[in-house]
This record gives structure tokens, C-alpha cells and sequence, in this order.
């Protein structure tokens, strides 16, 4: 019953809803008080050529570890309830991230993509880390391959606190 209530409480259409909505309202206070020069923090992402080559690296290897993994995984594993429940709310939240950061970074200014990825990203490694909890604590996982799946989160785990660190020490100085 500890597993069913973990996975009801982090994977969930409420969780997800709620995350995406505060985080929206956050994302726009953030720009706003940015645009009102209230925040010293640049609308435009300041990189170094190096600096640029680096990120468009990053954003490929983003969308091979990132997106398209799990999401072949998710196909894979469609007929299991489980992994289709952790991997599909995974997908939701990088979609809607890479839909936010498309809309609000045209519409208000660049570098915001650095606070929206920070953010998300920031939610993404407590989702796979909770993800990991229901995977090694559900033993009713054997039909699918449960190690595999735990090897696919432990590597996005790995491939987001990257990333994280990424933005941290490359992409903020960028902007501040």
C-alpha cells in the first residue's frame, strides 16, 4: 500500500497540473519583475562563442538522452500501466517546458529559457527521483523489465543533475 500511495502522491494528473501552473505563475513574476528592472538580470543571454557551441551540443544531446530515450521507452512499454504512468508524466512536463520556453522566451525575452529550465529542471530530477522510489519498492514490477526502466532513470537522473549544473554555472553567469 506504501508503494500505490507514493506513486498516487508524485505522479499524479494534480501533481503535474499544479507544478505546471505555479510554476507558469512563478515564470511570469520572474519576467515581469525582470522587464521592470526590478531583478538585475539581463534579457538577453550574453555567451561566448565557446559558450555557444557548448550549449548547441547540449541542446542535441538534450533531445537524444532527454526526449527521444524515454520517449522510445514509453513506446515500448505502452501496455504497462507503471512505466507508461512514470515515463508519460515525464513527457508531459519536458513537452509543456519546451512549450513554455518556446512561447515566454518570444513573447517576453530571452533569457528567460534560463529560469524556465532551472525551474523544470529542478522539478524533473524530484519526478525521477520519485519515480526511482516506486520502481525499486514496487516488487509487482517483474513484467516489464524493472531493471531496465531503473537504468533508464537512473541515466536521465545522471543526464538532468547535469544539466542542472549546466545551467547553474554556465547559463546564469549569461544573464546576471
Amino acid at each position: 500500500m506504501i508503494m500505490k500511495s507514493s506513486i498516487n502522491t508524485s505522479l499524479t494528473w494534480k501533481t503535474t497540473l499544479s507544478f505546471v501552473t505555479l510554476a507558469t505563475l512563478l515564470i511570469l513574476l520572474i519576467g515581469w519583475l525582470i522587464k521592470n528592472q526590478v531583478l538585475p538580470v539581463k534579457t538577453v543571454i550574453d555567451y561566448s562563442a565557446w559558450e555557444t557551441n557548448f550549449i548547441q551540443f547540449w541542446i542535441w544531446v538534450a533531445i537524444g538522452v532527454g526526449l527521444l530515450l524515454p520517449g522510445i521507452a514509453f513506446l515500448v512499454w505502452l501496455r504497462y500501466p507503471e512505466p507508461r504512468k512514470i515515463l508519460g508524466f515525464y513527457l508531459l512536463v519536458l513537452l509543456v517546458q519546451i512549450i513554455t520556453e518556446q512561447i515566454l522566451s518570444s513573447i517576453l525575452f530571452p533569457s528567460l529559457l534560463v529560469i524556465i529550465g532551472t525551474i523544470y529542471t529542478i522539478y524533473r530530477i524530484w519526478q525521477l527521483w520519485q519515480s526511482q522510489q516506486v520502481v525499486n519498492k514496487n516488487t509487482q514490477l517483474n513484467t516489464f523489465s524493472p531493471k531496465v526502466l531503473n537504468s533508464l532513470l537512473h541515466l536521465l537522473l545522471l543526464f538532468w543533475s547535469i544539466n542542472l549544473a549546466v545551467l547553474l554555472v554556465l547559463c546564469f553567469p549569461a544573464i546576471v
